[in-house]
């Protein structure tokens, strides 16, 4: 039984060591390249000559990378749970909470995206994250009963007893280092990949834990500190012209590193340890029952894995910009270094021509020494390393309006197409991040949630009022859902500075309308877009609350009501006396107004009837004149 084993470990070994070297052969020397055009690292130092590195591709990584998170990020929550059934719509809320707060407070996952994932996306063209559910415990002292203070020690005397505290019980994604992901050579995407995996290192320590709690099973006696630590973090470190360090630990230290090969297929996980030992082969033991594994490329190319990253696109113009600038720069410190013609015989020597303070070169004839004049350089040598950068821009799509800079004076409308154009580009970017990575993401977490989650748990509600704890059950989680995308804010700058002026306008006119006078509740909700359209925090609590100001307005509107109804009866009495019969229809009208109204819509009701009363005619020329009057001033009132 022990041979076979060894044997599927060999032939597991082997299949690691050709994916990984079909990756190393075909990938890892151009992303080592990538990564010192990043970091502005020439290949090669002249000496004697001008090695600047002008640090355009990091300005283009950066930049992407900050408008991109920017937008990934924009609004929480950044998925909603829709159910499939119409039992579970109040579970959904529970779960797209529970969700919501596992992302950003246990996952950190703006903060992972923003620092590892993107960065991986931009500079290397492709990321990898792994999702999956972890369970730390940890030690710790505590005493039952305080006892008394102790002044030698600082504490309180009594005995501290031990107790295991769980510190994490929640999903997990790793964003993987591209140089330490191995895949199917034959693979375009995870999911068709026969096979898949990434290596990683742990302590003896780790691995006893497993071990002792029934995951793994090891022999430590055949193994010994891994020595040969090859991880992409050393690679990095030796491009930037940093040495690593050795290990110097024993078999018998827990902080010993040992090489893990994890091994995924659609239904095997397998662990390998040091290439020798299987520590664990099972089935895929997540019910989603896909490998825990998603990519995204930053530019996809057809049929292929990897993709093509922001230096890529720009390296030939990086060293274009380099040359010209070291040109120019070597130009300028030979011009500096003076030449001199002196003629024959006239018994200067070259130390006569070293530049002293206040020194003094006598001659026989003027021209006996003679400067050798250097031609400055020409505008074109200027204009050249312009056109060069904007090449740069055009291939990124990384304008000067992306970064806030303006090299003239334009419209807004001009620099608002600008952006909007601009924002084509990462707009694509956002939405493959979202398919790719964010939505596969949450839905794993989701389908882990429902598996692992064994206990009752309490979310506490931030910026809501009270700061409200949740309350949710592993059986709240049954049921099937729909995950979509909600968090993005994709317009661009200067379309939000647009649109908090119109939002503002809206809510100005809306206000004067008489249908948002008589309907606060709409009205609140305007107020409330506006607050958000201006990015203001802790919205809820600045909204004024429509029960309690409804039972304040309800006793103005009494009094005014008992005016509305004695000026009601003034305008009956005039209308009255100019309008004979007709007259008495159209004030008939008025009085079932005023009488319904109260003095809320008052006016538009009493100019119907003064104006039936004055078209009506009868009575006397000044009667008639007073009741069209009143119209009008009724009216013009509304208005």
């Amino acid at each position: 039984m022990k041979a076979d084993v060894s044997k599927e470990v060999s032939i597991l070994v082997d299949r690691i060591k050709r994916a990984e070297q079909w990756r190393d052969e075909n990938y890892s020397q151009d992303w080592r390249r990538y990564y010192r055009l990043y970091r502005s690292k020439p290949d090669d130092v002249t000496e004697g000559r001008s090695n600047i590195f002008v640090p355009a591709t990091f300005m283009q990584v950066e930049v992407i990378k900050a408008r991109v998170a920017e937008s990934l990020f924009a609004n929480r929550p950044y998925l909603s749970i829709l159910p499939r059934g119409d039992e579970d719509k109040e579970q959904a809320d529970k779960i797209q909470t529970l969700l919501d707060w596992q992302m950003n407070d246990r996952m950190q996952l703006p903060r992972l995206f923003r620092d590892k994932v993107l960065h991986s996306l931009c500079c290397y063209g492709t990321a990898v994250v792994y999702t999956g559910w972890l369970l730390e415990t940890r030690q710790t002292r505590h005493k039952e009963k305080p006892g008394r203070l102790s002044l030698e020690t600082g504490g309180r005397d009594g005995a501290a007893k031990r107790k295991t505290v769980v510190t994490y019980d929640d999903p997990i994604c790793q964003c993987l280092d591209i140089f330490d992901f191995f895949v199917d050579p034959n693979a375009e995407n995870i999911s068709d990949a026969r096979f898949c995996g990434h290596r990683e290192y742990q302590t003896r320590r780790q691995l006893m834990n497993m071990v002792e709690n029934g995951k793994y099973s090891l022999d430590f006696s055949k193994l010994r500190p891994w020595e040969d630590i090859e991880k992409g973090q050393s690679i990095r470190r030796e491009d930037n012209g940093k040495g690593g360090s050795e290990d110097d630990f024993r078999e018998e230290d827990d902080n010993g590193l040992y090489k893990v090969d994890q091994y995924w297929e659609d239904d095997r996980h397998v662990v390998i340890v040091n290439e020798s030992q299987c520590a664990l082969d099972e089935a895929n033991p997540f019910w989603h029952g896909m490998k825990p594994y998603d990519k995204c490329c930053y530019t996809p190319l057809p049929h292929e894995f990897y993709g093509i990253g922001i230096p890529e696109s720009i390296e030939s113009l990086q060293k274009e910009l380099n040359t010209t600038r070291n040109q120019r720069v070597d130009y300028y410190s030979l011009a500096l270094r003076r030449m001199w013609k002196v003629r024959k015989g006239c018994g200067i020597t070259p130390r006569d021509l070293i530049w002293r303070q206040n020194g003094i070169l006598q001659v026989e004839n003027m021209d006996d020494v003679q400067e050798i004049q250097v031609a400055g350089l020409p505008g074109t040598a200027f204009s050249n390393e312009s056109n060069i950068k904007q090449d740069m821009r055009d291939a990124t799509g990384c304008h000067d309006v992306i970064m806030g800079l303006s090299q003239q004076a334009e419209t807004a409308t001009t620099t608002m197409t600008k952006d909007n154009n601009a924002s084509l580009r990462f707009k694509s970017v956002v939405a493959a991040v979202v398919n790719n990575l964010l939505t596969p993401v949450g839905k794993k977490c989701l389908a882990l949630d429902q598996q692992f989650l064994s206990e009752k748990r309490l979310i506490r509600l931030l910026n809501e009022d009270g700061d409200a704890l949740l309350r949710i059950t592993p059986e709240e989680l049954a049921g099937e859902y729909d995950l979509y995308y909600v968090g993005s804010a994709t317009e661009p700058l200067a379309n939000k500075e647009m649109i908090k002026n119109h939002t503002l306008e809206a809510f100005n006119l809306a206000s004067r309308h008489p249908l948002y006078q008589n309907d606060q509740e709409a009205l609140l909700h305007l107020l409330e877009r506006v607050f958000r359209a201006l990015d203001m925090e802790n919205v809820k609590e600045l909204l004024p609350d429509l029960q309690k100001s409804s039972g304040e307005e309800g006793q103005k509107k009494t009094g005014q009501a008992t005016v509305g109804d004695e000026n009601a009866g003034h305008a009956l009495t005039t209308a009255m006396m100019a309008g004979g019969q007709a007259g008495k229809n159209g004030n008939a009208v008025a009085a079932n107004g005023a009488g319904i109204a109260g003095g809320l819509n008052l006016a538009a009701i009493l100019a119907q009837g003064a104006s039936a009363a004055a078209d009506a005619g009868g009575g006397s020329e000044p009667e008639q004149s007073l009741a069209k009057t009143l119209a009008k001033i009724i009216r013009g009132g509304e208005a």
